[in-house]
This record gives structure tokens, C-alpha cells and sequence, in this order.
């Protein structure tokens, strides 16, 4: 289950750490071509600013490498935290692009990328408070004959 866990939080912190890193590092790129130059979704949102969208990159990275540390350290409170502040901002995202979003073809692949890591992230929270509950009485008295044998 920590596996899993694991495995999650890495695919979390590389959704966001990669287009975030794109637009911190190449913020004009970035509003042309995000998520493919043929889809150019942000040319939707006039206009350009470069202070903020390398801004939002910066702070997307800086969200990454906290991923990235829950990922590694796998501290019960942390991975709590760092998926509830996944769905802070990908739950309202998705709101304000169901009202304000693509038209045509781009629909279906604009609401999955914004539905995924929701999903993700409420199945991971799940999974770590499994993984974290406390062993029922029989298991931790078995655990402390063991040990003390």
C-alpha cells in the first residue's frame, strides 16, 4: 500500500513539476504552446504577462518539491497535508474550466487532465490513512511477544 502511495505522490509532483517548471523557465513558450502548441490552450486567456506566469510556475515548483518530500519521507501527517492541498487548487480549477474552458475537440482531454489528479489525490488520501491506521489489539500484543522474544 505504501508502494502505491509512493508511487502516487511521484506522479502528482511530476503533473504539476513539469508544466510548472516550463512556465517558470520559458514563461512565453509556455503560453503558446501549453499543453501542445496545436492545443495553445492559454492563448484562450489574454493577455501575456511573463511576471505572472513565471510566477505561477515558481510556486507550482515550489508545491512539486513538497510532493516530492512527502514522497520520500512518507510521513503520515505530511502526505495528508500535501493531497489536501493538491485538491485547494485542482478542484476549483476544474470548476472555474467547466464554466470558462475549451471548446470543441480539446473538451474531453481538458477535463480529464483536470479530473485526474483530483481522482488521484482523493484515492490517495484514502490509501494513506489506510496504510497509517493504528493495528487492531490482537496484532500489537503479537508484535510486542515477538519482539520481546
Amino acid at each position: 500500500m505504501r508502494l502505491l502511495l509512493r508511487i502516487g505522490l511521484v506522479l502528482i509532483a511530476l503533473g504539476e513539476g513539469i508544466p510548472t517548471l516550463w512556465a517558470a523557465v520559458s514563461p512565453l513558450s509556455f503560453q503558446l504552446g501549453f499543453p501542445t502548441p496545436e492545443l495553445a490552450w492559454l492563448t484562450e486567456f489574454p493577455p501575456y504577462n511573463e511576471h505572472m506566469t513565471r510566477d505561477f510556475g515558481l510556486i507550482g515548483l515550489q508545491f512539486a518539491v513538497i510532493l516530492g518530500y512527502a514522497a520520500v519521507s512518507m510521513r503520515h501527517a505530511l502526505v495528508r497535508a500535501v493531497l489536501a492541498a493538491s485538491l485547494v487548487f485542482n478542484v476549483p480549477h476544474l470548476i472555474y474550466h467547466q464554466h470558462h474552458g475549451a471548446t470543441g475537440n480539446a473538451v474531453p482531454l481538458q477535463v480529464i487532465s483536470q479530473a485526474a489528479p483530483i481522482a488521484l489525490a482523493v484515492l490517495l488520501l484514502v490509501v494513506n490513512e489506510l496504510a497509517n491506521r493504528p493495528a487492531p489489539a490482537a496484532d500489537r500484543q503479537e508484535q510486542v511477544s515477538r519482539e520481546s522474544s
